[in-house]
């Protein structure tokens, strides 16, 4: 198991399209930290994840297989384990951005819906 990142602080699912198979969960700025954190999951495949989190950690783990799910032999992806497998993620890719927006700013991932 490689860790990808991880946060001390709340998330929460903001938003999934699939449209485009994206999913990003979101940590507003507050008093303990002045940046918004989004994390962006991208060509999502399979998603088990609850919608809140008091703290962030993304994991791989090429071992991990969830118990009575099956991804289809030749779809691209790799699972991401949230919070040492209390929700995962099948997808392509995860990655993050760190800035000063609000709950209201556009996300630096592009126009998804209802994000701003």
């Amino acid at each position: 198991m490689a860790v990808v990142t991880a946060w001390e602080r709340p998330f929460r699912m903001w938003h999934f399209s699939v449209s485009y198979n994206q999913l990003l969960l979101r940590s507003i700025s507050d008093d303990s930290s002045p940046a918004r954190v989004d994390v962006l999951f991208s060509n999502v495949f399979f998603l088990h994840l609850p919608s809140t989190y008091p703290r962030l950690e993304i994991c791989t783990d090429e071992n991990f297989c969830p118990p009575d799910v099956r991804i289809p032999q030749g779809t691209r992806g790799q699972w991401f384990t949230v919070n040492q497998g209390a929700g995962y993620v099948y997808a392509t890719h995860c990655q993050w951005h760190e800035d000063e927006g609000s709950a209201l700013t556009p996300s630096r991932f592009g126009p998804l819906k209802r994000t701003d």
